[in-house]
């Protein structure tokens, strides 16, 4: 059997949203886990459950997590606002974010990231390069922005509101739930409509319906502009006068997909071990985690 054969399907997982979504998903009902040391560990915790609930869903015979590796990336120096609008997290999260590495490390999972780029780029990239070889990808998210990486071979698994409650994205119901047709549509839509989560700025009072609209006559930024005469009014007036703003927000939105991951498939194949996984789950007394491995 042939290194490709063997790769049945990698789930990537994006880190940080799953631990963030972990933590406020008990933090703000006033539940906030420590263990006997006083460690913080709800967020990892919540991460642990929602990684081992999809692994048990989708059967991925490989799995990898991305990480962020900073604030500062090649964002930042292209536009300083980019999400300048962001809140420090709360102190009981930062200690968790190293141990949330010690964690997926105890899994045998690769822990990847790039110093200057995002985890999104390292999860496009992954994704793009083990798909471009005929491998199932599934992408483990809360973001929608990782709509755009989807292909023939490439799912995105969204997590819904409430534990175990997933959404996978297609192409084949990609329309239905973000209004476009081909998934780089999806950074055309941002490129007009901005995103305040990241504060990207688009082109100002032009909104989701408008852009929509827009992006499903033209096509993309480049057709808009190539028909800009049959547009009138103050949404003319608006997109000649934020042009250069419109396409720096496409690029800031759009992720990175040629980065070298080094991450061959034996790297990522899922295949924990008791006597290194267990002492760490101990460390973090997740006793109803260790009971329900002890029982695989």
């Amino acid at each position: 059997m042939n290194q490709g054969e063997q790769l049945e399907s990698l789930l990537i997982i994006d880190s940080f949203a799953l631990l963030f979504r972990g933590y406020y998903a008990t933090a703000l009902q006033g539940y906030l886990m420590q263990n006997s040391k006083g460690l913080y560990t709800n967020g990892i915790y919540q991460f642990t459950r929602y990684m081992l609930d999809a692994i048990k869903r989708f059967k991925p015979t490989h799995v990898a997590c991305a990480f962020d590796m900073g604030k500062a990336t090649f964002r930042n120096e292209m536009y300083g606002g980019y999400k300048a609008n962001r809140d420090e997290p709360p102190l009981e999260l930062i200690p968790q974010f190293d141990k949330l590495r010690d964690l997926v490390d105890a899994f045998d999972i690769p822990c990847l990231g790039i110093e200057g780029y995002e985890a999104d780029d390292v999860i496009g990239s992954l994704a793009k390069q083990y798909a471009a070889q005929g491998r199932k990808v599934r992408i483990l998210t809360g973001d929608g922005d990782s709509y755009q990486l989807i292909d023939e071979n490439i799912e995105v698994v969204m997590l819904r509101k409430g534990f175990g409650n997933y959404e996978v994205i297609r192409l084949d119901n990609l329309f239905e739930v973000a209004g476009v047709r081909e998934p780089y549509q999806i950074i055309e839509m941002k490129a007009l409509m901005g995103d305040a989560s990241d504060n990207i700025p688009g082109c100002p009072n032009v909104g989701p319906k408008t852009a929509q609209k827009l992006i499903m006559e033209y096509g993309s930024v480049e057709g808009i502009y190539a028909h800009i005469s049959e547009i009138k009014g103050k949404l003319l007036e608006r997109l000649i006068e934020h042009k250069d703003q419109i396409y720096l927000s496409r690029d800031l939105a759009t992720i990175r997909t040629n980065l070298e991951i080094d991450c061959p498939p034996e790297r990522c194949l899922y295949k924990w071990n008791r006597d290194k996984l267990l002492p760490v789950l101990e460390e973090f007394e997740f006793r109803t985690i260790i009971r329900s491995l002890q029982a695989v």
